[in-house]
């Protein structure tokens, strides 16, 4: 089925493509803009306003499809390191510090908008990055022009739009572990009034790791997508937009990792006393995980988005966006040998509508728009196997129980297999409705001011069933929303389907000047503010652990921006102090009700960030290009006396079987303050350059070399800033060599990411016996065939 799907997009594409050979192709407008004036005159829509970049107020950084193409990204989380301040998260992005530290802990602070229209879950972004006009990253709080879940910034992902030519374009690419990559777009202009763009996408390879007991490789790729878009033209006056999308990743989950272990070599068990830690930084495949048989994920992704733009006059416009998808999940999301999550059927809808007022009169902006939207899980199940670990010398205990899943020797963890979770989805979801509105105005040639104000209201529901039994008794075969099949008893059981919901509401706003110092040059201030929306977690927690508030953050920020030597030179400088409040964070607690440990959100910190940017895209020659970045940042929790101690919290089930040897209990639940500590993915410095020339083959076409070398400093992944958890410093850099025909047509690249083949961690979690990980490809290498017609 893999082999006939792969033929398929590629025999589709190639029969549309086929009268279009002799033609071009139109590019997409932002990387028309990048290449042509190299960065000074690129158009934004970052503030729901078309502007230069060069004259845009905010901290934003573009990323255009040829970027995207020759460093070899073609999912999310390689995006982070191409602008300042974005890294990954669990749940989505991290900017600035401001990251998810685990995949339960509800919306991104990062709001990811396709084609305009928000889309909430992390598990689309897996799916592949292919025929992109553009990615702009806004960064710092978005709170009036984009509302909830923006308070750290916002990704703004732009489809390809169809080009006014007929024309084609298509490369293959084959690479280390046998990885096979085909992209292909045409653009179909049917008339002056209507134009298609149809774009295929098609990706596998063998997977970087092992089996290990598994039916397929980790970390393997497998994935398809294929997107129509269209522009309908209804008139002078009319536009509309409609793109349709499908998207599939049955890949396989990364492999996960020992890191360390800690042992406690002078530990009194009958008292109950740890002793002094001793951490052996010896890593090896995580205890259990040759006992995973299912690792693949099975995601299937189905969206529309519209976009309607009535040119009223030359000084007003209105824009209807609308959108919908389906996000249908029926696979693996983690498998670890101690900890599993599958879905069975569970289905995430999403719908946004969206009316936005443009107005510009001379001295006066203005931008108005009312917005409704709604996610919910309506249907379908997970199965979360929770396991548990107990370091040396307590595995004992645990091993002399009967309990033992993976028995540790001598210093080595033991593992035992805990309880088994089932959710059942009845409707859990968010419904959010707000207006909004932002203008400048002109005091004087050059200098304008600048406010915005957007009310939001939500509702939030937790309509869900959770079943508790014990661990290992459920599978896909007999799985149950209220029974533990051939159990007489459950541990738990909560029905939360008639539960109330929850209500907030916020008003976010901001306010900021901006002067011309000179025609090329920008300088601007700003301050402003946003939140993202709170929740409610199961009625099965502990009752202080089932609701959490919005966060909120008020932003300082100036900067300046500069287009010289004729748009060839852009500079910016972004200067920011960020201050938060009631800080949504991830913890994990000891559930009283189940004796289980459990991931729960809290509003429990005040933090601080503060820092400084650096950017900019220079051609110095007609041949050269180079853009870069530095950026400091100084992220600290500011508060948070009562944080949750994962290292020195022993487990509820050791204490459950411990007293019938005669020992004490170990301490659970335990807290430490960590006010002052560091954010996690924020890494002190990071430091991007790039550079291409361009060698003119004199009438046999041009060969162009390029490097993109990446640097950041040590970061941690957690707020407890744990010596275990620390990710040290790394560089990462990818090399290119293209040569292309003189007519633009054909083209072949050579390839190496990640040169240094540095393992860099992109998810470490430590607790009292261990930390994992899992880790970013190795060093991958390759050769990509283009054309272009």
């Amino acid at each position: 089925m893999k082999h006939f799907s792969f033929l398929f997009v590629g025999a589709s594409v190639a029969a549309l493509s086929f009268p279009a050979l002799a033609q071009n192709v139109a590019q997409p407008q932002a990387e028309t803009d990048m290449a042509d004036n190299y960065g000074g005159d690129i158009i934004v829509t970052a503030q729901k306003t078309s502007e230069k970049l060069s004259k845009a107020p905010v901290a934003i950084s573009v990323v255009s499809q040829d970027s995207l193409t020759r460093q070899g990204i073609d999912s999310a989380a390689a995006l982070t390191s191409t602008v300042p301040g974005l890294q990954s998260s669990q749940n989505g992005f991290a900017i600035r510090g401001i990251g998810s530290n685990n995949s339960f802990s509800g919306y991104s602070t990062v709001a990811t908008q396709i084609d305009g229209i928000y889309d909430p879950s992390a598990a689309v972004l897996t799916l592949g990055l292919f025929d992109l006009g553009s990615v702009e990253v806004l960064r710092g709080p978005q709170g009036t022009v984009y509302g909830r879940n923006a308070t750290a910034g916002v990704v703004n992902i732009n489809t390809a739009d169809p080009g006014k030519d007929l024309g084609f374009n298509a490369d293959i690419q084959y690479g280390r572990f046998n990885e096979v990559r085909a992209r292909a777009a045409v653009d179909l202009p049917i008339s002056d009034a209507f134009a298609l763009r149809i774009a295929a996408y098609r990706q596998v390879d063998d997977g970087f790791e092992g089996k290990y007991g598994a039916r397929q490789n980790y970390n393997k790729t497998d994935q398809a997508g294929l997107r129509v878009n269209s522009i309908l033209r209804l008139g002078d006056s009319l536009t509309w937009r409609l793109s349709l999308n499908y998207g599939e990743n049955k890949g396989t989950i990364p492999l996960t990792y020992m890191r360390s272990r800690n042992v406690y070599p002078d530990a009194d068990i009958a008292a109950g006393v740890f002793g002094p830690i001793q951490t052996i930084y010896d890593e090896v495949v995580n205890p259990g995980q040759d006992l995973v048989t299912d690792n693949q994920m099975d995601l299937k992704y189905y969206a529309a988005r519209s976009r309607l733009t009535w040119q009223a006059t030359d000084a007003l416009s209105l824009t209807y966006l609308a959108g919908y998808s389906v996000l249908k999940n029926n696979g693996v999301d983690a498998a670890t040998g101690v900890f599993t999550q599958q879905n069975i059927n569970r289905r995430t809808e999403t719908q946004s509508h969206e009316l936005n007022v443009n107005f510009n009169s001379g001295r006066f902006d203005l931008v108005l728009g009312g917005f409704l939207y709604q996610d919910k899980q309506p249907s379908g199940t997970r199965l979360l196997h929770a396991g548990d670990t107990a370091p040396a010398p307590f595995g004992s205990i645990l091993t002399a129980a009967g309990l033992a899943k993976v028995a540790g020797t001598g210093n080595n963890i033991t593992t035992i297999s805990g309880v088994d979770v089932v959710t059942s989805y009845r409707g859990q979801g968010t419904k959010s409705q707000a207006v909004f509105g932002q203008g400048t105005y002109e005091l004087a040639p050059g200098l304008k001011i600048l406010g915005g104000v957007r009310s939001t209201w939500e509702q939030v529901n937790q309509r869900n069933i959770e079943l508790v039994c014990p661990g290992d008794t459920i599978t896909l075969e007999n799985i149950t929303p209220t029974t533990c099949p051939g159990i007489p008893f459950v541990y738990a059981l909560t029905d939360d389907t008639n539960r109330p919901e929850a209500k907030f509401s916020n008003v976010s706003w901001k306010a900021g000047v901006n002067y011309e110092l000179t025609p090329e040059t920008l300088a601007y201030a700003s301050v402003g503010t946003g939140f993202r929306g709170g929740g409610l977690e199961a009625t099965g927690n502990a009752p202080q652990f089932r609701e959490y508030q919005p966060e909120t953050v008020t932003n300082y920020e100036i900067g300046v921006r500069s287009s010289l030597m004729g748009g060839k030179l852009y500079l910016a400088a972004t200067a920011f102090n960020m201050d938060y409040k009631d800080l949504q964070v991830s913890s994990i607690v000891l559930n009283p009700l189940t004796n289980q440990v459990s991931a729960v959100t809290t509003n429990a910190a005040t933090a601080r960030l503060r820092g400084i940017e650096l950017e900019t895209i220079i051609r110095p020659t007609s041949n050269d290009r180079i853009s870069g970045f530095v950026s400091y940042l100084d992220a600290k929790i500011r508060s948070f006396p009562t944080a949750s101690d994962n290292l020195n919290s022993g487990s509820g089930n050791y204490n459950g079987v411990t007293g019938a040897f005669g020992n004490l209990p170990l301490p659970t639940n335990v807290v430490r303050d960590v006010s002052g500590n560091e954010l996690p993915n924020a890494p002190k410095w990071s430091a991007r350059v790039s550079y291409a020339h361009i060698f003119d083959l004199g009438g046999a076409g041009s060969l162009t070399p390029s490097v993109d070398f990446y640097v950041q400093s040590r970061t941690f992944s957690d707020i407890q800033n744990y010596a275990q958890s620390r990710r040290p410093s790394y560089t990462k850099t990818d090399l290119n060599l293209r040569y292309e025909t003189e007519d633009g047509q054909l083209s072949i690249t050579g390839f190496v990411n990640n040169l240094e083949d540095e393992r860099v961690a992109n998810n470490l979690v430590t607790v009292w016996s261990s930390t994992t990980a899992n880790y970013d490809p190795p060093r991958t290498y390759g050769v990509r065939l283009g054309m272009q017609f």
